[in-house]
């Protein structure tokens, strides 16, 4: 993580040290030298330079060519954030509540306006929410967590509809079912007995632990619902690549550099076979993004996926196949 932060971009890193500073040296100053709490003087010195005088030195240390003012509408709305959880005389001011709406309606106007990839319709589900969804937010990565929890919450009480084309299985002596079935027996027994051991100490935790376990046993039905619900499926023109929902992709036929069974060890290739040995090798002429749990993103020019068929997906993927 050190790491990572080290390589993100001077301005990035402004944009987030620098509204923590500055709320800092004022709680240090309001100790020192001590004013009304009501209104804070100082609080609004701090909001100030937490938006306005940050989001000028963030535009200032971007490079020209990487400018955009959704940067600095996510700069200011981090500093309001970061000055109203740490001082209290902020919460409740109108105008700032108006503007923080002004802000989310102006920026989901903007998000509208933008036109979907030309290819929006053939893309798989997920990848369809997330190009929908996170166009409106100065945050896609968090509207990304959002979608992914709902889409996978779905599964439990429909089915996911795919474009039409040949499917084929990839569970197909897995032991997922029977392990999930374990955790799930396991959580339940458990959750009871923590349960029946919190209340004689306190009942409010008590049914905070329980909902806790509810919300994990729910979590892990939606988990493997997923993963038999959704196939890997070849259409006319696309193809899509499914482990449930823990890694997605779809990707135009005529990207397809090499289809071939797996006959050995392929350490280059990446794995996206859930519980099974994988038997089929795929390599694409570019990188493409592989999308993961909650959002995450991968790329890869190789992957590996365990196919109940092998032999029949692969002759469907050279040979074109028959619309059902």
């Amino acid at each position: 993580m050190l790491a990572r932060w080290q390589t993100a971009p001077l301005h990035t890193r402004v944009s987030r040290l620098f509204p923590v500073g500055v709320i800092v040296l004022v709680l240090v100053m309001h100790r020192a030298l001590p004013l009304p709490d009501s209104p804070f003087p100082l609080a609004y010195a701090a909001l100030f330079d937490a938006t306005v005088t940050a989001s000028a030195l963030v535009w200032w240390l971007t490079p020209k060519a990487s400018r955009r003012p959704k940067q600095l509408m996510m700069v200011a709305a981090q500093g309001v954030a970061l000055c109203v959880l740490a001082f209290p005389a902020l919460r409740h001011l109108l105008w700032l509540e108006l503007g923080g709406l002004g802000l989310a309606g102006w920026q989901a106007y903007m998000g509208w306006r933008q036109p979907l990839p030309a290819d929006f319709a053939e893309r798989d589900d997920l990848e369809r929410a997330y190009l929908w969804w996170e166009r409106l937010s100065l945050r896609p990565r968090l509207f990304r967590m959002v979608v992914f929890e709902m889409t996978l919450l779905s599964h439990l009480v429909r089915r996911p509809r795919f474009a039409a084309g040949r499917q084929f299985g990839t569970r197909k002596d897995a032991t997922t079912g029977g392990m999930l079935g374990m955790l799930l027996f396991l959580n339940l027994v458990e959750g009871w007995l923590s349960h029946l051991l919190l209340s004689h100490w306190n009942l409010t935790a008590a049914w905070l632990w329980t909902n806790l376990n509810i919300m994990v046993a729910v979590w892990l039905l939606a988990y493997g619902r997923a993963l038999a619900l959704r196939p890997v499926t070849i259409s006319q023109r696309r193809l899509y690549l499914r482990s449930g929902l823990h890694w997605t992709l779809s990707v135009p036929r005529s990207e397809m550099l090499e289809a071939s069974l797996l006959t050995a060890q392929d350490t280059e290739a990446f794995n996206l076979a859930i519980d099974n040995p994988p038997n089929v090798r795929l390599t694409f002429r570019r990188p493409l993004t592989l999308l993961g749990i909650y959002g995450t993103e991968r790329q890869v020019s190789a992957v590996k996926l365990h196919l109940d068929d092998p032999k029949m997906f692969l002759t469907c993927l050279a040979e074109g196949i028959e619309q059902k």
